[in-house]
């Protein structure tokens, strides 16, 4: 008769047992890990109420004035991004803003449009 502990020492190595075998294929890895970035996705936020508006245009506009740097939340392909950033200039016919960030030797500039933006605060 086997004593208890040969049965656990049995069932331990049972598990282990085929553990070297295992392998994940590269393209089921890169599939995972899109999968995975897919369900951390969130929808763009629905529309900010008139409050929010006129609290976000007067920090954009003082921020355009006076060249102060400022974070920016805004939506981007599922996912909410902050930047740390300058105006650089707001575009009111094609509802848009302009940002500019990066080193100050290499800066980079980007629309961003008024319908994805979030949130702005001074920074």
């Amino acid at each position: 008769m086997k004593s208890m502990d040969d049965v656990k020492s049995q069932l331990w190595r049972g598990n282990l047992m085929w553990e070297e075998r295992r392998m994940m294929l590269p393209e089921h890895k890169e599939a995972w890990l899109k999968l995975q970035q897919e369900e951390n996705k969130v929808e763009l936020h629905g529309e900010l109420d008139d409050d929010q508006w006129h609290g976000i245009g007067e920090i954009v506009m003082d921020a355009l004035n006076h060249t102060l740097i400022v974070r920016l939340t805004y939506w981007n392909d599922g996912y909410y991004i902050d930047r740390e950033c300058y105006i650089y200039k707001v575009d009111d016919i094609g509802k848009r803003v302009r940002i500019e960030y990066g080193p100050s030797d290499d800066s980079i500039r980007e629309w961003i449009d008024m319908r994805v933006i979030y949130d702005v605060q001074r920074i």
